[in-house]
């Protein structure tokens, strides 16, 4: 089922299915974060180190099923994460807060 995205969440799940670390982080802004597993991950390089332990911790893909505009610049996309790990797959909720057309913010949870 093809999802309609706006173009950056677009291309962070592009990022994600390539396994491009680089391509991932240029779609965040320089003070973003992201909150996943019960860490916050503050700004690129701790973005970009987050993003290069998960792409090489297991094999996965993330395949957006939906999507809910939220209040102001945000979106609820469920995505169902699929990949080398125990329970696969699995729903997650992604909730993306854009600025200036960039991820500013970044929660996934279950």
């Amino acid at each position: 089922m093809a999802v309609d995205l706006p173009d950056v969440i677009d291309r962070y799940f592009r990022a994600v299915g390539d396994g491009d670390v680089d391509a991932l982080v240029a779609c965040f802004a320089d003070t973003a974060s992201v909150a996943d597993e019960d860490r916050l991950y503050d700004g690129r390089p701790s973005i970009r180190s987050w993003a290069q332990r998960t792409m090489a911790a297991t094999s996965y893909t993330a395949e957006p099923v939906g999507v809910t505009p939220q209040a102001g610049d945000s979106y609820l996309v469920r995505t169902r994460v699929s990949g080398e790990f125990a329970g696969s797959p699995i729903e997650l909720r992604h909730r993306f807060t854009l600025r200036d057309d960039l991820i500013g913010a970044l929660d996934i949870r279950p």
